[in-house]
């Protein structure tokens, strides 16, 4: 197993995950960014979308995520986003009714700004049906 490094994800209404890691994939502002121990101090804006964690016992999770922020330091990396749901959080059949729903509202939408909100609406639950579908127990069930 590859080094392991401290990883917090915290929003507004908590923690949502505080372990060891030996990696974490995300999207910030520059693109899908991986961190593996001993990377280089940054800090970056992070657009919605999946984050991917593999955790010291081997398992691989899954997150849609808002926005928000994240800092590596030497021993520690924090994800600070506006929201955080894990995929097994997630029911599939609503995230696909939801995401059917904000479909139909980028085609309602009258103005531009009712337009782009409707257009964010639909790219988080685009996300959060992705995620969803990686449940341990959706992946076991499709095979």
């Amino acid at each position: 197993m590859a080094a392991l490094y401290q990883l917090e994800i915290v929003t507004p209404m908590g923690r949502k995950f505080e372990g060891l890691v030996d990696n974490c994939v995300f999207r910030s502002t520059e693109g899908d960014v991986g961190i593996l121990k001993g990377h280089s101090p940054y800090v970056a804006a992070i657009e919605t979308g999946e984050i991917k964690i593999h955790t010291e016992n081997g398992q691989t999770r899954y997150a849609a995520a808002s926005e928000g922020f994240v800092h590596v330091s030497s021993d520690l990396v924090r994800i600070l986003v506006s929201s955080c749901e894990w995929a097994e959080e997630i029911d599939p059949d609503q995230a696909k009714a939801e995401k059917e729903a904000a479909r139909a509202k980028v085609a309602e939408a009258k103005t531009p700004e009712e337009k782009e909100l409707a257009k964010y609406v639909l790219q988080k639950a685009r996300i959060r049906r992705r995620v969803a579908k990686k449940r341990p127990d959706y992946v076991a069930n499709k095979k």
